[in-house]
C-alpha cells in the first residue's frame, strides 16, 4: 500500500465515542474499510481531512479520555506527519501499545474495521473495492460484487452501484425472506414481493403482508399509474422553487387579512393556503397521491397533511376531504387537530416561516410536499420611487419516481394563478358546501 485516503469522518473533533463506534472510512488501493474506536473516549484531534491521501502509518487522529494529557501523543503524531518519509513507513506495523493511540491509516486497520470480507478470503476480495455499506447491501440483495461496476472514488463500488446492479430485480427476488404461503399468495394475486414490506420475524414477508399489498392495489383501481422504478434512492426527491408575481402575493395576503377580520382572528394564513392549494390540486391531480407498492396511486379525496414545528421537531395533522370543506370547516378541523394525528395524507403543506426544513420537506408516501413563504418583501418601481410589495415563494419537493420536473413547474405556475383569485376561491368554498 502506497497511499491511504480518508473518505469520510463519521465523528467530529471533540465528539464522545464508545468502543466499537465507527470513526472514519478509509480507502487503500484495493479496499475500503472503516476505522473503529478501540476504547471509550473523546476524538481529541483530527489530522487528516476528508479527501486527503497520506502514506500508510500516518496518524489521522487522536482518541483519548477527556482529562488525559495528550501533549506527548500530539508531539509524536506531528513528528510522524512532518518527518516520516514514505520509505520509512511499515505498512504491516502492529498497532501501538499506548493506551490512547493515534488512529493510523494502516492496511491492517482498514481491513479489520468493518469490512464484510472474512480474513481467509482476503486475496479474493482485494480485487473488489467496495465500501462497507455496499458490501452489506450486496449481501442483503444477493448481488455478486465482481459483476458490479463502481462509480465511487477510484472506481470503488458504492451502495447505489449495488442497488443499480439489481437491474430487473432477479437478484433481489432471490434474497427476499417470505414464507411459502406468502410466496404462493403473491403468485396468485400478482403481487411483486420486492415491493412488499415484511412484518414477520426478521422483517420476513407473511401472507397477511401480501394480502395488504394486494388490497391496496385493488383500492386504487384505475387510478394507479405504474411507474418503472429506474431511479435510485439517492436522487429520489428533487425540489422546484418559484416566486409569485406581485399581484398573486398581494392577493393572497389581502385575502388572509380580510377573512381574519371577519372570523375574529381565527383564520391563519395556512387556512387560506389550504383553499388555494386545493384548487391547484384539482387542476393538477398528479400531485394528489402517494407512491407505494412501486406505483403512483392517485387519490380522489384531498387529505392534506399540515406540518408544524414544536421544540425543533416537525409534526403533522391531516385535514381530510379539503376539497369538500368551506373555509370555516377548514378552520374548525385545523383547530381540532392533534400533533401527529392519524390518517394517511395524499399531499403535504407547510408554512415555511413556521418550520425549519430548508425547503426539502419530505413526507412519504406522499409524492409531493409544498412550502409557502410569504415573509419576504421586494422593491417595485412606483412612479418616481419604489414601493415594497410582498414576496411570496413556494417550494415543491417531489418524488421523482412519480413526478417529473415539468409537472412540478406546471403545478407551481397553476398555484400562483389560483392565488391571484384567492378571495373568489374562499367564497366558492362556501358555495360548494351548500
Amino acid at each position: 500500500m502506497e497511499q491511504g485516503t480518508v473518505l469520510e469522518w463519521f465523528r467530529e473533533s471533540e465528539d464522545d465515542v464508545s468502543e466499537g463506534d465507527k470513526l472514519a472510512e478509509v480507502e487503500s488501493e484495493k479496499s475500503i474499510g472503516e476505522v473503529e474506536a478501540r476504547e471509550d473516549g473523546v476524538l481529541r484531534r483530527i489530522y487528516v481531512e476528508e479527501g486527503k491521501s497520506v502514506p500508510p502509518g500516518t496518524p489521522i487522529g487522536i482518541l483519548a479520555a477527556a482529562d488525559t494529557d495528550i501533549s506527548d501523543l500530539e508531539a509524536e503524531a506531528e513528528a510522524e506527519i512532518n518527518g516520516k518519509t514514505e520509505a520509512e513507513r511499515d505498512t504491516t506495523a502492529e498497532p501501538s501499545d499506548t493506551e490512547d493511540d493515534a488512529v493510523t491509516v494502516e492496511t491492517q486497520s482498514a481491513a479489520s474495521a468493518g469490512s464484510s470480507a472474512a480474513p481467509a478470503a482476503a486475496e479474493e476480495t482485494t480485487e473488489v473495492k467496495a465500501s462497507p455499506r455496499a458490501r452489506n447491501r450486496a449481501e442483503e440483495l444477493g448481488v455478486d460484487l465482481m459483476s458490479v461496476e463502481g462509480t465511487g472514488p477510484m472506481d470503488s463500488i458504492t451502495e447505489d452501484d449495488v442497488e443499480a446492479a439489481v437491474g430487473d430485480g432477479t437478484e433481489r427476488e432471490e434474497s427476499i425472506k417470505a414464507s411459502p404461503r406468502a410466496k404462493k399468495r403473491a403468485e396468485e394475486a400478482g403481487v411483486d414481493l420486492t415491493s412488499v414490506e415484511g412484518t414477520g420475524p426478521m422483517d420476513s414477508i407473511t401472507e397477511d403482508d401480501v394480502e395488504a399489498a394486494a388490497e391496496a392495489t385493488r383500492e386504487s383501481g384505475s387510478e394507479v399509474r405504474q411507474i418503472t422504478p429506474e431511479r435510485t434512492a439517492s436522487n429520489r426527491f428533487e425540489r422546484a422553487t418559484a416566486v409569485a408575481d406581485p399581484s398573486a402575493g398581494a392577493a393572497l395576503l389581502e385575502t388572509t387579512e380580510a377573512v381574519r377580520s371577519a372570523f375574529e382572528e381565527r383564520v391563519t394564513s395556512i387556512d387560506v393556503l389550504l383553499v388555494v392549494a386545493s384548487a391547484a390540486l384539482a387542476d393538477r391531480p398528479l400531485m394528489n397521491g402517494i407512491y407505494a407498492e412501486s406505483t403512483h396511486q392517485l387519490r380522489e379525496s384531498q387529505d392534506i397533511a399540515l406540518v408544524t414545528e414544536l421544540d425543533g421537531e416537525l409534526h403533522t395533522g391531516v385535514v381530510p376531504n379539503v376539497e369538500e370543506k368551506s373555509l370555516t370547516e377548514i378552520v374548525d378541523t385545523r383547530e381540532r387537530l392533534d400533533d401527529d394525528s392519524e390518517g394517511e395524507p395524499s399531499f403535504t403543506l407547510a408554512n415555511a416561516s413556521k418550520t425549519d426544513s430548508d425547503g426539502m420537506l419530505v413526507n412519504p408516501p406522499c409524492v409531493a410536499a409544498l412550502e409557502f413563504d410569504a415573509t419576504g418583501q421586494r422593491a417595485v418601481p412606483e412612479g418616481s420611487g419604489v414601493d415594497l410589495r410582498p414576496l411570496v415563494t413556494a417550494s415543491l419537493t417531489y418524488d421523482t419516481r412519480a413526478i417529473d420536473g415539468s409537472e412540478a413547474d406546471a403545478f407551481l405556475q397553476r398555484l400562483f394563478e389560483r392565488a391571484e383569485r384567492a378571495s373568489e376561491l374562499v367564497l366558492e368554498s362556501y358555495r360548494g358546501t351548500e
